[in-house]
């Protein structure tokens, strides 16, 4: 004849916690019944006598500890197999109290769940062996008292802790967001400024561009039409070049000057180059940081003075130099200097004349732009020299 299956009653105020173990058990053959909390479990045990008892610890109504001791004080239910199963009642103290409640096994959560059913299969082959002893409680009732008092304070002090523990956590997490949504709303701040800021810089560039072009149209007479868009590609490419950087590098307000008349002076001696000549470029740059608004009008300004040089300075020679220097200092501002050795400028060239259309530009721009002062020496070649007021650079040390 088979013998009826196991009954097991599962005790735990958590669902989660009871779906695992019910699917564990029914999954080898036993009958499970269900309980949230200690109050309940004993009714049902009560009334349906269960081959074994696997209870939580922690439970709201009655705990576990009340619950072994109900269950180990009835004479119908004395005998009854009892398993603690518990994540929270770590300390020594509870293990040797449930003990003295006469559990028969204080298991540690997690276990996995081949060594769980394991325990299980062996706790309860124990009680059918009538050779074996069933364990008994071994704990007066004042005791039990004290014991389940101080356990419970244990407990509730440990809860506090981690509610402190917690609270501290959740403090520091409303600071960080905080700091994030600070960060964020700088963001949004900064992004539709910079929106502001490309617009405006747009519109600006846009505005140069139209008085090359009318400056341009008004003095360019008889120059080819092929010269002209090359002067004005010049010009219009040294100004994309400052925001090309910009985009580069790490801020949006400012470049580096030597990186700037390196990447300009190099792209300028390609386009103008020509095959039978021998070109030299020579830089010597401090690691400056130039704004953008200073930035575009100097790359015009060094754009004119070195394609004058390109175009004018060798012609009927082989090889040529340019050399170019900048450096900032503390009383007198940025210095440029550009300097070819070629052929000068025809003595009927008057240096203090607007008629040529690049000197006009190098004057207007430096004089009304960047509020500095530039002078000519026509000697060995021609040298432009700029003296530049240093309020304009974003220089925090010299």
């Amino acid at each position: 004849m088979k013998k009826p299956a196991k009954k097991v009653l599962l005790v735990d105020d958590k669902a989660e916690n009871l779906y695992l173990l019910k699917s564990l058990l029914s999954g080898n053959g036993f009958v499970v019944e269900q309980a949230l909390n200690g109050e309940e479990a004993l009714k049902i045990a009560r009334e349906k006598h269960p081959d074994m008892i696997v209870s939580d610890i922690l439970m709201p109504v009655m705990d576990g500890f009340a619950l072994c001791h109900e269950v180990k004080t009835d004479e119908s239910l004395k005998d009854t197999p009892f398993v603690f199963y518990t994540a929270s009642y770590l300390d020594q103290r509870d293990k040797e109290l449930a003990l003295n409640l006469g559990v028969d096994r204080y298991i540690i959560k997690p276990q996995e769940p081949e060594d769980l059913l394991q325990v299980f299969q062996e706790v309860m082959s124990q009680h059918d062996d009538d050779t074996k002893k069933i364990a008994q409680p071994t704990i007066l009732e004042t005791d039990y008292l004290k014991e389940h008092n101080e356990s419970l304070i244990r407990m509730l002090e440990k809860k506090l802790e981690q509610l402190d523990l917690s609270k501290r956590v959740l403090e520091e997490e409303i600071v960080v967001r905080r700091e994030a949504e600070a960060k964020l709303q700088a963001s949004l701040k900064e992004k539709d400024v910079l929106l502001k800021e490309v617009y405006h810089r747009t519109k600006n560039n846009m505005q140069v561009i139209v008085g090359l072009l009318d400056l341009q149209a008004r003095k360019a007479g008889k120059v080819p039409a092929d010269v002209v868009f090359k002067e004005m590609s010049d010009r219009i490419y040294s100004m994309s070049m400052v925001h090309d950087l910009l985009y580069r590098s790490k801020s949006l307000y400012e470049i580096q000057l030597d990186r700037y008349l390196h990447d300009l002076s190099n792209r300028l001696l390609t386009v103008h180059n020509q095959p039978q000549q021998d070109i030299e470029l020579a830089l010597e740059v401090d690691h400056i940081p130039v704004n953008i608004q200073f930035a575009i009008p100097l790359g015009l300004v060094i754009t004119e003075m070195i394609s004058n040089s390109l175009k004018y300075a060798f012609k009927d020679r082989s090889r040529g130099r340019i050399t170019i220097t900048a450096h900032l200092k503390k009383d007198a501002g940025l210095l440029l200097s550009i300097a070819d050795d070629g052929v000068g400028l025809d003595e009927s060239v008057d240096l203090n004349s607007d008629n040529t259309l690049g000197l006009y530009i190098i004057r207007s721009i430096v004089e009304n732009q960047l509020f500095g002062a530039v002078d000519f020496t026509n000697e060995n070649g021609l040298t432009y020299d700029l003296t530049l007021p240093d309020l304009l650079l974003d220089v925090k040390t010299f």
